[in-house]
């Protein structure tokens, strides 16, 4: 009887913390209670409740077999989802009044993506109790987000919010819908919410890159934030970081790795496939570490352009180990802190050499990651010491792009429409409330000119709605703008036929966007600032020798794209020069590029090998 009360106390106390939100120390309770007293049903089901919840269905489907009088060996279906989910209707079915199977089983077909019936169910809990109103509201504020309703996926998550204003789910969904609706100004503090409730590394990622959305980040708040990411995450790591056992010949053949999560149809293979295809094999071993489950054609063409090519859903640690193991001599980041559950890898240093390239362009606040490659105009010349990478700039540009198609020229639309009209095929959640504003002073100084902006479900009416608002507010009707939604490859480059003048968006400028519209012929304006993502625009343009369309301040922005408005229509061979200084580029000199990345490579090699020499000359262990 004293067990059966000391097993009833925990559950109860589980329950308050799981009230709370405290899952772990509500699993810890549960399971005291039934080490305590195996045969109390109310805790094993207590217990399979939150399993489920946590979306740990195995775990959740041994639970109710103890109920049934089952085994933990017994034979399930394939998905324990599935079988979890059966188990506890069983339960459910004896009890249809009981609270909690009903909102774990709302839980549950969440997950399946059932949403009619999760919606039923959760309905069913939260009329039995409404104190469960936040959680119910959460979990729909979630399906909403899941169904492209981000709306109504942020009415309810702030319905959760005001029943409980802690409610961590409620506000990574608010932050999400949010971020989908290109209105990052609410997202990041959502998200700041959330971390202040529970640390969660890969949302800190997240949000990390987020701020580069924000006017108001500055290259200094960037800075501070990345070293918080530092402080929290990666830092505790550094009892892990071993000695490495490289050769440090300085001028031995290399083992370079590169690790991304992009290794498929994503615009980093523009830049990496050459990179892959003219390593000079005598002088360097590749792998490639793919992280993740994405994969496509342009996944088998990049795992044929290299000796090693690894797919992995390894996180930290334990690939970390791996490319220990493959004797790694520079280890190359592609993703920053976009690279997910295997960014913590770069911590616990696996390579003597660790560079962050390409990918997100900021650092990321790692002292284990020793260099950051730029160019001349990336990162800003004077914030060098927001970094704590060194920053190592390539002499020529930052990289390497080769077209997804050779898609032939089109003629300036002017030339045929009697107007210009301008464009931009960005992300919209760089397309920020003061660039709206930019745009629009320069389309009313130009009669009759449209603007077309494309991207990712541009064609809904929620993507749109924010845009048109500004706009409108702007003076500029309607009828003036122009939303495509995604083409394939060879149509979205025909599509750029459709604009004279492409407007880069800041403080997040274009990058492979780009230089896609370059290559379709279309002349670009931007804005160069002081955050490293406001610099992109500026190196790719200064090592096309288009540095006139640079602009330092707003102004100039505005009156080059007044002049470009002037020039286009009286200048039918633009398009065609444009291209062809695009082609003669460094951008597009594969050979001579790959040829600097790996002289950077080299010197920071024999950067090392004389830092171990020295250390070996006077005693010291590294």
């Amino acid at each position: 009887m004293r067990r059966r009360h000391s097993a009833l106390d925990l559950v109860r106390r589980g329950g308050g913390f799981r009230k709370s939100g405290d899952f772990p120390h509500a699993e810890e309770a549960y399971r005291k209670a039934v080490r305590i007293d195996p045969r109390f049903d109310d805790a094993w089901t207590e217990l399979g409740c939150l399993m489920m919840d946590c979306r740990r269905f195995r775990e959740s489907a041994a639970c109710f077999r103890r109920i049934a009088g089952g085994r933990d060996g017994e034979v399930e279906a394939d998905d324990p989802a599935q079988t979890a989910v059966a188990l506890l209707l069983g339960v459910v079915s004896r009890r249809p009044d009981w609270v909690r199977g009903q909102f774990s089983l709302g839980c549950a077909y969440e997950h399946l993506g059932d949403n009619g019936r999760a919606r039923d169910h959760l309905g069913h809990a939260l009329r039995l109790d409404t104190s469960r109103q936040a959680a119910v509201q959460a979990l729909l504020a979630r399906m909403y987000w899941f169904e492209k309703n981000w709306k109504e996926g942020i009415a309810a998550a702030d319905r959760a919010l005001e029943a409980n204003p802690k409610f961590f789910l409620a506000h990574i969904v608010r932050s999400k819908c949010c971020s989908e609706l290109g209105d990052i100004q609410e997202s990041i503090p959502s998200m700041l919410r959330a971390l202040e409730i529970l640390p969660n590394r890969e949302l800190h990622s997240g949000l990390l890159f987020e701020m580069n959305y924000l006017r108001e980040t500055t290259p200094e708040s960037l800075y501070i934030e990345a070293c918080r990411w530092n402080a929290w995450y990666a830092a505790p790591l550094a009892n892990q970081i071993r000695p490495h056992c490289n050769t440090p010949d300085p001028e031995r053949r290399l083992k370079v790795g590169y690790v991304s999560p992009d290794l498929y149809g994503h615009p980093i293979s523009k830049f990496l496939i050459p990179v892959l295809e003219f390593h000079h094999r005598s002088r360097f071993e590749v792998f490639v570490y793919s992280v993740g489950s994405k994969a496509d054609s342009i996944t088998d063409v990049i795992r044929n352009s290299t000796e090693n090519f690894v797919s992995t859903e390894a996180k930290d640690v334990k690939l970390a180990e791996r490319i220990r193991a493959d004797g790694i001599d520079i280890l190359v980041d592609l993703a920053g802190h976009t690279t997910g559950p295997a960014h913590l890898l770069f911590a616990v240093k696996p390579a003597p050499v660790q560079v962050s390239w390409l990918g997100v362009l900021s650092t990321t606040g790692m002292p284990t990651m020793d260099y950051f490659l730029g160019d001349a105009q990336m990162p800003c010349p004077g914030t060098e010491h927001l970094f704590t990478e060194t920053i190592y700039r390539l002499p020529r540009s930052l990289g390497c792009y080769r077209p997804t198609d050779n898609v032939p020229v089109a003629p300036a639309p002017s030339l045929k429409n009697g107007y210009i009209t301008f464009g931009c095929c960005n992300n919209p959640s760089k397309i920020t409330r003061e660039v709206v504003r930019l745009w629009s002073a320069i389309m009313h100084l130009v009669p009759e000119s449209r603007m077309l902006l494309k991207w990712n479900d541009m064609e809904t009416e929620s993507k749109q709605r924010r845009l048109r608002q500004w706009f409108v507010e702007d003076g500029i009707g309607v009828e003036r703008l122009t939303f495509a939604g995604a083409s394939k490859t060879t149509q979205y480059l025909r599509e750029y036929g459709a604009i004279d003048i492409s407007l880069d968006p800041f403080p997040y400028n274009g990058g492979s966007t780009t230089l896609d519209t370059l290559w379709m012929g279309v002349p670009v304006v931007t804005l160069a600032g002081r955050m490293p993502v406001q610099r992109i625009g500026a190196s790719i343009l200064a090592a096309v020798g288009l540095g006139d369309f640079i602009a330092q301040t707003p102004e100039q922005y505005l009156k080059i794209a007044l002049y470009l408005a002037a020039v286009v229509p009286k200048t039918p061979n633009l398009r065609q020069e444009i291209r062809r200084a695009l082609v003669a580029s460094p951008w597009m000199d594969e050979i001579g590029i790959v040829r600097d990345v790996e002289n950077a490579y080299r010197e920071m090699w024999r950067t090392w090998c004389r830092s171990q020499n020295e250390a070996k000359r006077f005693g010291v262990s590294h």
